[in-house]
């Protein structure tokens, strides 16, 4: 059975704070924040590394101060007393873009009203400030696969949009993307072998949770769209992504070790 490589690199982890410097609505529940500071000389970002994050510390409501872990010898980072709520609010996002000239880092947020990362998006403001942890280290994915598919929602976005950024033109791409509204589609970097198909909840989580549009997606492909050089990436809700891996696993010809399938985010 033939086997996609990929690869893991370590970075060396830093303590960083950075600034806001612009924001940008890219569609009604997606926003652009960039950050910029000199932390960001020697930033570990590798262009073809799509899904790579870091860890943003958010400034505490009570006295607007970051509390990030220190960095030990060993280049491992002390989370000790995490538990106990010594550190600031902290989220993983998807890098979306790095300049190394102008050490600026842009980070797409999901607006929501709870939760840490998406309630701060809303009012963020010019020279605000944001700790940032990592990345601690890249996964480089295969570049040829004979064909990708991936089953995303609005929080993957920025990784697709790299996944599109990297991929080789003689790619053949199709990339399920569940989504709030139309209103929720953003302009996505042209590949001229990707089929993006959009798919919109419009409100009604309570009679389709979260990821069924994706599930649905998967159940009504045709037969025969898979290959064992098919490489399958999702990232969305974890329920969803127990049932896709489920689905997925019960197809025969698709090779497991090429199947990527993370939890960006928990429904509760």
């Amino acid at each position: 059975m033939s086997i996609l490589k990929h690869e893991r690199i370590q970075v060396p982890l830093k303590q960083r704070v950075a600034r806001v410097i612009k924001l940008k609505d890219l569609s009604s529940t997606l926003r652009r924040v960039t950050l910029q500071g000199e932390d960001f000389q020697g930033f570990g970002f590798h262009p073809l590394a799509p899904e790579a994050h870091v860890k943003l510390f958010f400034p505490n409501a009570s006295d607007d101060v970051l509390r990030m872990p220190e960095v030990l010898d060993d280049g491992n980072a002390d989370w000790q007393g995490a538990a106990e709520g010594r550190f600031s609010a902290f989220r993983d996002y998807t890098i979306r873009s790095f300049d190394a000239d102008l050490l600026t880092v842009d980070i797409d947020f999901v607006l929501h009203d709870v939760g840490v990362g998406g309630p701060w998006a809303k009012q963020a403001k010019v020279g605000d400030l944001l700790g940032i942890f990592g990345p601690r280290s890249v996964r480089l994915p295969p570049l040829d696969a004979l064909k990708y598919v991936f089953f995303v929602d609005e929080t993957s976005l920025p990784a697709l949009a790299r996944w599109l950024e990297i991929l080789p033109e003689s790619a053949n791409i199709d990339a399920w993307i569940e989504v709030h509204s139309v209103s929720s589609e953003i302009s996505l970097p042209a590949h001229v072998g990707a089929n993006l198909h959009w798919l919109h909840r419009n409100n009604e989580q309570e009679n389709h949770p979260y990821g069924r549009l994706l599930l649905d997606a998967l159940d009504n492909l045709p037969s025969g769209w898979a290959c064992e050089k098919t490489w399958v990436w999702s990232a969305t809700e974890a329920h969803a992504i127990v049932q896709l891996r489920r689905k997925l696993m019960n197809i025969d010809v698709l090779n497991k070790d090429h199947l990527d399938l993370v939890a960006y985010w928990k429904q509760f």
